[in-house]
């Protein structure tokens, strides 16, 4: 199956594309994605805190956020879109 996946804000240049096709196993979930894409120490340590999502990342499925479904463990199918970015305010 295929997934792409978009990077948002500082993350363009912490993964140095804006979005990155990938093909994938079926099964395959958010965490296993961000898994693989975290392939360094710096990007590791800027998505994640431990095993968890560091507070300030948002992912979104498909425009919603992969909280409203399982979290990181969601199950990822063929043509979804993976949104990756910080937390951002302002006004």
């Amino acid at each position: 199956m295929s997934v792409k996946v978009k990077f948002f804000a500082y993350f363009r240049e912490l993964f140095t594309v804006k979005e990155k096709e990938m093909a994938l196993k079926a099964g395959t979930t958010v965490r296993d994605v961000l898994a693989v894409l975290c392939d360094s120490a710096d990007r590791r340590f800027e998505i994640f805190d431990g095993d968890r999502l560091r507070p300030h990342i948002v992912v979104m499925k498909n425009g919603a956020g992969i909280q409203s479904f399982q979290g990181l463990e969601t199950p990822l199918n063929d043509g979804d879109v993976l949104s990756v970015f910080p937390l951002m305010g302002g006004g």
